[in-house]
């Protein structure tokens, strides 16, 4: 969409001819897009153009080293200025810009430069000649993007050109752990197959034992009527009748067999037997046997006929009798079924002869009894094979690890497995409604609702729609706490059909895998925490790196600088506050490092903060950060040295310079710890010690209002006073011995060596400007010196007085004699007091050390 290119150079000579080059690039698209050079301008006013810039508008920022007012940049730090500025997206031209705002682009890469560089010695060092090296500059810039940038202008990545770096690039929770809860899931299908299966299966073999069932009819038919005529001698009739009961009543559930006979006499119990056992029978008469030609025996014939009343029974036996004598059977038995007091039905055992022609209704009847043994066999084993199957599934069911219940189409309970009533029983204080068969699971879940439970709703509402089919499945994630332990669960619900219509309900636990995403969300806070934190404190380092130290280590063997060393090393454990005191020069700052870097707190840095160098108008916002538009130029929210120094120490240098409107502030920090952000009400609360350090005398400055009293008293809790170079004359040799050794190294020469004349002439001098006065002459000095011998460059002693005129007018006075004896002049106004507020040091508008310094110097001494 972008219709205008606005373009952002500096004003040096490097950038102005780039600028030409750019305009040169730019032409074959000016008939596509409107050029804006906002070029050679002040920075200020750049950045106020881009804010207005309409949203076809892309910035593209080349190099800003030198601005339209002649100020200076960091090419890195200007581009970030125009990104945090510009509404509209920024595209940069060298790596470094990365990461600072912008989108990205075809940056310029140092580390191919490198690369290119590095191959290019290489080959130098296998000896190629320089004229066969080629001079190219293709290959060093790369496609480069930011992707929070990308997502921020809503970039897709897919229209970033081929092989194109995306940086900064933050990996989401799906892309982290998706093969976890792709594997979860496939666990919890495969379970709900299984469970599927079974039921498919179940319903399966319902079919396939219905169809045997039937086959099994017709083959016991054919099967029981060629075993319901055996051929029995005279003998084993008796044997075979009770044989024959037996077997009957094993297959049809009766508590009493009463066997008759039917003969010309009429209808004779003979036998009685019941569910304890048979009984003894009576004596039965002998039974006429019709003789057979080749054998002798009697043919067993078998029918059932149904009655409603047991006084039926006489009835039916005497037209059973009829029946048989109108077929030539002329004996046998009649035995009826009883079952609760009513008969169930009648079995007839007819004696006929073998060779007779048996009419056709005889034999149908006899095959209608056989079926209904038959039918009774095989419901016996379909009762079996249901049981088992029963038992089978049964068991499938308890050992699954979820959770399983079986809704009918009401939401009443059918049936539940063990590891449901397990873990109820387990968590019964954690899930006090007992769930099971019979339990109206919707009213449970009703309950719940009703008693403010929104997860209790929303199951309701799913199970509601599954059994009611406007749903196919439901899942919901719920908690399941007690008191010692904090526990998730998923349930899904899913339909199923047939005789019966309702819902399987599966539930297992989720803990392990919500806590690992807890975990893992409290790991990301607490990087995102850690990584702001540690930009912050990069930022403040790459600041102080800047700054060269002038000390490696604290050097001296004077009796004043190792009493220093000791209450250093006194106070250095302890988190009290320490008051810095000594001439400029001395290395208070030193001091300040060698207490903080014995601390407790020396894993965190040392933040310093320098009050004399800052204006007042920019002090309190360095000291205790700013928020967006807390006063002009106020671009962005940042933070202060007192919220970068929370949990280490900070370095207030020149305390005596801080403006008193502040010291307010300042002992607040001291005192509660807490302060605000200039431009913002809400208290920051902060871990911090204070070190100070001045050169001036403070107890002076709280006498004339120049300084907070009980800001004093909160600072000098450890008050530690560096002595000047003149006390501790001792230290001189050595610290101009390290000196002389330091700058040789840094500038290449070879020194050996310092003439005793040397030695003596700084021991004679004062130093009023202390061991960093000593480092810049021994500095200069080594300048100087062309051979192995130390010369100082200078007269250490000042001026001598001028001679008198050659017209004999009065000489004139040097400076160091008006300055003698204007000090004698104010010396004997003040009786020779040099301290309080009225003081020769007050009056002359110096620091009393520094006022001392100056009389010894010019060898003046108090009457």
């Amino acid at each position: 969409r972008a219709r205008r290119v606005a373009v952002i150079s500096g004003a040096s000579s490097i950038e102005i001819s780039i600028e030409k080059q750019f305009r040169q690039a730019f032409e074959p698209y000016r008939e596509r897009l409107d050029f804006i050079h906002l070029t050679r301008l002040p920075l200020a006013e750049t950045l106020d153009r881009i804010r207005g810039l309409p949203q076809d508008t892309v910035v593209l920022v080349y190099i800003v080293l030198v601005d339209g007012a002649g100020k200076g940049y960091l090419p890195a730090e200007a581009a970030a200025e125009v990104a945090a500025a510009a509404d509209v997206p920024v595209y940069g031209s060298f790596d470094s810009f990365l990461g600072r705002g912008i989108v990205g682009g075809r940056l310029l890469s140092f580390e191919m430069l490198g690369v290119k560089a590095g191959e290019m010695g290489r080959r130098v060092l296998q000896g190629a000649k320089p004229e066969d090296l080629p001079v190219s500059g293709h290959g060093t810039h790369l496609n480069m993007f930011d992707w929070r940038e990308l997502k921020r202008w809503k970039i897709s990545e897919d229209r970033l050109p081929a092989g194109s770096l995306v940086q900064f690039k933050t990996p989401s929770f799906w892309d982290l752990y998706r093969w976890h809860a792709a594997g979860a899931l496939l666990l919890f299908f495969l379970q709900t197959a299984l469970v599927s299966h079974l039921l498919i299966q179940r319903a399966r073999r319902r079919r396939a034992e219905k169809a045997l069932l039937e086959r099994l009819t017709f083959e016991e038919m054919l099967s029981a009527l060629s075993a319901r005529f055996v051929l029995a001698s005279p003998d084993r009739v008796d044997t075979q009748i009770a044989q024959e009961l037996e077997r009957i009543r094993g297959l049809l559930d009766v508590d009493r067999v009463q066997v008759f006979e039917l003969s010309e006499d009429g209808l004779r119990m003979t036998a009685s037997h019941s569910s304890a056992g048979k009984e003894t029978p009576p004596p039965s008469p002998e039974i006429d046997l019709v003789e057979m030609p080749w054998a002798r025996g009697r043919i067993m014939a078998s029918e059932t006929i149904h009655f409603a009343d047991p006084d039926d029974l006489p009835a039916a036996a005497e037209a059973e009798k009829a029946y048989l004598r109108s077929h030539g059977i002329r004996s046998g038995v009649v035995i009826p079924f009883t079952a609760g007091g009513a008969v169930h039905g009648v079995l007839t055992l007819a004696l006929v002869h073998r060779s007779r022609q048996w009419p056709q209704e005889l034999i149908r009847r006899c095959g209608m009894i056989s079926e209904i043994i038959a039918n009774a066999k095989a419901r016996k084993r379909f009762e079996n094979a249901l049981e088992q199957s029963q038992r089978f599934n049964r068991l499938i069911l308890d050992s699954l690890a979820y959770h399983i219940a079986v809704l009918d189409r009401q939401g009443i309970v059918i049936d539940v497995n063990e590891s449901w009533r397990r873990f109820a029983a387990e968590n019964a204080a954690a899930a006090p409604e007992k769930v099971d068969r019979g339990t109206d699971y919707l009213d449970i879940c009703r309950r719940a609702a009703d008693g403010g439970d929104p997860l209790a709703g929303s199951a309701l509402e799913g199970i509601s729609a599954v059994l009611e089919g406007s749903s196919r499945e439901f899942t919901l994630e719920y908690p399941l706490h007690a008191p010692d332990k904090k526990r998730w669960f998923i349930m899904r619900v899913i339909p199923f059909s047939g005789r019966k219509r309702g819902a399987i309900i599966s539930r297992i636990e989720n803990t392990e895998r919500k806590l690992a995403e807890i975990d893992l969300r409290n790991a990301f806070t607490e990087i995102e925490r850690l990584k702001t934190r540690l930009e912050a404190e990069t930022a403040y380092l790459q600041e102080e790196i800047r700054l060269e130290h002038n000390f490696e280590g604290i050097i001296g063997r004077s009796p004043a600088i190792q009493y220093v060393l000791y209450k250093v090393e006194q106070v250095a454990a302890t988190d009290t506050s320490v008051l810095v005191l000594g001439e400029t020069g001395t290395g208070k700052e030193l001091v300040c490092r060698a207490i903080h870097s014995n601390s407790l707190r020396k894993e965190r840095p040392l933040v310093k903060v320098n009050c004399a160098a800052l204006p007042a108008s920019l002090i309190e916002s360095e000291l205790f950060g700013h928020e967006r538009g807390a006063f002009t130029g106020a671009q962005s929210r940042r933070k202060g040295r007192f919220e970068l120094a929370d949990g280490g120490c900070i370095f207030l240098d020149e305390i005596g310079e801080l403006p008193l409107d502040l010291q307010g502030k300042l002992l607040r920090v001291l005192q509660d710890g807490e302060f605000e952000r200039l431009g913002s009400s809400m208290t920051i609360r902060v871990d911090v010690r204070v070190i100070a350090a001045t050169n001036r005398d403070l107890e002076s400055q709280v006498q004339a209002g120049r300084f907070r009293e009980d800001l004093f008293y909160r600072l000098n809790v450890f008050p530690i006073t560096v002595p000047p170079l003149r006390e501790r004359t001792v230290d001189i040799p050595v610290l101009a011995q390290f000196f002389m050794e330091k700058a040789a190294k840094h500038m290449g020469k070879h020194i050996e060596f310092m003439p005793e004349s040397v030695r003596s002439r700084l021991l004679e001098y004062p130093w009023p400007g202390n061991v960093r006065e000593l480092k810049n002459v021994i500095e200069r000095a080594v300048i100087s010196s062309t051979g192995p011998k130390l010369r100082l460059a200078d007269d250490l002693l000042g001026y001598r007085p001028a001679a008198p005129t050659e017209n004999g007018n009065d000489p004139l006075k040097s400076l160091q004699e008006i300055e003698t004896e204007y000090i004698l002049r104010v010396l004997e106004r003040t009786n020779q007091r040099i301290d309080g507020p009225k003081g020769a040091a007050a009056i002359l508008k110096i620091n009393p050390s520094t006022l001392r310094s100056r009389m010894h110097k010019l060898g003046i001494k108090k009457a």
